[in-house]
């Protein structure tokens, strides 16, 4: 979670958020970073400033699982972490599959903790696939005071290696992790 003069960023797991943190400070902005027991990414109820206006970002699914095992490759495995424990996999249709059986619509249950229920969202919810843009709205809703040029340049941070990783998905599994996260899809507007 990063504290903004105006306003609060829910760091949701492999949606840019550490992009955004550095995009932030490097565009000027007063920064705050706020973690919970050393995680960076804290969960709505723990917010310390429910009053300023919250913004977060989604990552369709099928893209979201792609990432987290990348990433999950590269840098290891964390077996607190029952997900990790229960589904790490060195091949990615396996990791999914145990996804699919162990937590089936894992992120769908999930993203509340961070944008709240439909019914009570946060201010601002955006989208990975546009994050630039988003980043942008969301700050000038909130009023903040950046530099607008900076966040657009700004370079890619903490990607994932996909050449060592790839991660591909057969037909029938990108359909089931699509059934699975249905809730999530459909509530976020994604295909």
């Amino acid at each position: 979670m990063v504290i903004l003069p105006n306003s609060c960023f829910l760091h949701v797991p492999k949606t840019g958020g550490s992009w955004v943190k550095a995009a932030l400070k490097a565009s000027g902005m007063m920064v705050e970073e706020f973690e919970v027991n050393g995680d960076p990414h804290a969960g709505l109820k723990y917010c310390p400033c429910p009053e300023k206006f919250k913004f977060a970002f989604v990552r369709h699914p099928v893209d979201h699982y792609r990432s987290y095992w990348q990433y999950k490759m590269g840098k290891g495995w964390d077996f607190k972490n029952p997900i990790d424990r229960n589904c790490c996999a060195a091949d990615f249709s396996e990791f999914i599959n145990n996804i699919l059986t162990k937590f089936p619509g894992v992120y769908s249950n999930a993203i509340e903790e961070y944008v709240g229920p439909p019914e009570a969202e946060i201010e601002f919810i955006g989208k990975y696939e546009n994050l630039v843009e988003n980043l942008i709205v969301a700050l000038k809703q909130a009023g903040e005071h950046f530099d607008e040029r900076v966040i657009r340049n700004f370079p890619p941070v903490n990607v994932s290696d996909r050449l060592r990783f790839p991660a591909e998905y057969s037909p029938m599994l990108e359909k089931a992790v699509r059934e699975s996260e249905n809730i999530f899809i459909r509530r976020f507007g994604y295909k």
